[in-house]
């Protein structure tokens, strides 16, 4: 399982730091050797257990691309389109 984290680090010190986001990204054990299926949850803003965002990536090819591209299609997935349509 991979987890992603967004903090804001304050240049007031660690005590004003703020946790923006959490994302949990989790093989679903489908997939084969170098085509992985992966399930995905994005949480609200500081609460853990409220998912914002669900939803699966699948025959994504684990052996030829890194986590940042499997992070990459979650995002496209899920907030792409804003970023499209604001140009």
């Amino acid at each position: 399982m991979l987890k992603v984290s967004i903090k804001l680090m304050s240049a007031l010190g660690p005590d004003e730091d703020k946790k923006l986001g959490t994302m949990l990204i989790a093989n679903d054990g489908t997939g084969t050797w170098t085509s992985g299926n992966y399930k995905y949850k994005i949480f609200k803003k500081g609460k853990v257990k409220s998912t914002w965002r669900g939803g699966f990536i699948k025959k994504f090819p684990r052996t030829r691309l890194t986590a940042w591209d499997l992070l990459y299609r979650i995002l496209r997935d899920t907030v792409g389109h804003r970023n499209l349509e604001r140009r």
